[in-house]
């Protein structure tokens, strides 16, 4: 969670910063940078995920602030990130 909150998370982006990776472009749909927004609302490869979360936690929780802070919502997070095996 902190990773995701600080976007200093296992993700294209930060592993090229830090100089682990040489391309921050996403793996998976290899179109955008993946940054922890991409990989939680933009990536298309995720799009089947992203759905089922959005489905469990309605269209006013699919922003970052609240998907990343409200309590009630991390088990939802939590299963996402699960469920796309990025990290």
């Amino acid at each position: 969670l902190t990773q995701l909150r600080t976007g200093h998370a296992p993700l294209q982006a930060h592993l090229s910063k830090i100089r682990k990776v040489d391309s921050p472009t996403c793996p998976c749909c290899r179109q955008h940078p993946e940054t922890v927004f991409h990989y939680l609302f933009q990536c298309s490869a995720h799009r089947m995920h992203r759905n089922q979360l959005h489905r469990k936690i309605g269209q006013r929780n699919m922003n970052p602030m609240a998907l990343l802070t409200e309590k009630d919502l991390l088990k939802h997070l939590f299963r996402y990130v699960d469920e796309t095996k990025r990290f």
